[in-house]
């Protein structure tokens, strides 16, 4: 018995020549195309940040002059956030940054003093050596997050004029190009593709609130602790702490390190106090700020946001984990809505 083969038709051989191309223009343009992916995604991000403000200002305003004013109105926060901010908070960082190395070699001092005490008593233990270098080594990763954190922040202010162009036409337009894109989906999952998109759009915007109200109080209680301990560089740290604090179980911890490791700098005395100062700013946190201001909103369990929290790191380090809980809670709404919709949930 023979086995026929049917030759591909014109429409797949057109299709797959599409495909190729489309593949082939991908590789080539990979660098312009992420670049453009950043501008568009930063673009959209202000679209979704400005848009709750136009609408309150259209109610006086005509849409443009709204628009315009709800990007200005932003610009004008950050603007004097950065005025305030980064002149103590730059000078604070480099003083950090000379003091750290001081911290580690007397806590590897202490470590090593530690280890000889223990090999003297028992003497059939053995114990890796660790020094200035490795505690270093240990530090390079978060180090190295946090500050690439601060350097991609630094090189998205170069584009900013252009992503607010793009916001403030993209908000002008908005009808008309959410209903383009509600075109170019099939007829059949419309309806549900546009419930989706408002639900994550909702559930984000009352997390990015709650989470940066949460960032602030604790920034401002740490700053409060530290200085009663009697710590320097309390206004970059305190930021330092407040910014990973958005990282669920973990973001105490990593951004209580540098805290911890100046102290050290005085004296175990002056540390046990920052790490006593700074459980009560997370007990507080823990039991009246976030369950007040967040409430029971992300809705995930224990071992689902360590699964995820592990995932970004791994993915993206710090920022990885800092965007863990956004993109669970989109893809939780995407979920939900879709069973409901096929499954009459």
């Amino acid at each position: 018995m023979q086995l026929k083969i049917e030759s591909p038709t014109r429409r797949q051989i057109v299709t797959g020549i599409v495909i190729l191309g489309f593949a082939a223009v991908m590789l080539a343009f990979r660098g312009l195309l992420v670049q453009l992916g950043a501008l568009l995604l930063g673009a959209g991000i202000l679209c979704f940040i400005a848009a709750p403000l136009s609408r309150l200002y259209e109610r006086k305003l005509s849409r443009p002059a709204a628009v315009l004013l709800a990007l200005l109105s932003i610009g004008a926060v950050v603007a004097g956030l950065l005025w305030l901010l980064v002149p103590p908070v730059y000078g604070q960082m480099l003083s950090l940054l000379q003091a750290l190395p001081g911290s580690i070699v007397r806590l590897s001092n202490w470590i090593e003093d530690i280890r000889r005490w223990l090999q003297a008593r028992l003497p059939a233990l053995t114990l890796p050596e660790l020094d200035a270098a490795s505690l270093l080594g240990a530090l390079s990763g978060f180090a190295g997050g946090t500050i690439g954190l601060a350097v991609n922040a630094a090189d998205w202010v170069g584009q900013a004029s252009m992503m607010a162009v793009l916001a403030f036409f993209f908000l002008c337009d908005r009808e008309r190009l959410l209903l383009r894109v509600e075109l170019l989906l099939p007829q059949a999952v419309r309806h549900t593709a546009v419930r989706m998109g408002n639900a994550v759009c909702h559930e984000l915007r009352l997390y990015m609130r709650g989470q940066l109200l949460v960032a602030a109080a604790v920034s401002l209680l740490s700053v409060a602790a530290l200085s009663i301990v009697g710590i320097g560089n309390t206004l970059a740290l305190g930021l330092i702490i407040g910014l990973l604090n958005m990282i669920p179980y973990f973001g105490p911890f990593i951004g209580g390190v540098p805290a911890v490791f100046i102290a050290l700098g005085d004296g175990w005395q002056r540390a046990a106090l920052t790490i006593l100062a700074l459980a009560v700013v997370q007990q507080l946190d823990g039991s009246w700020i976030s369950p007040r201001i967040m409430g029971n909103l992300t809705g995930f369990s224990p071992e689902a946001v360590l699964i995820g929290i592990y995932a970004g790191a791994r993915l993206g380090g710090v920022t990885g984990m800092l965007f863990a809980m956004p993109v669970m809670m989109s893809l939780r709404t995407l979920f939900r809505i879709f069973v409901q919709k096929y499954e009459n949930i």
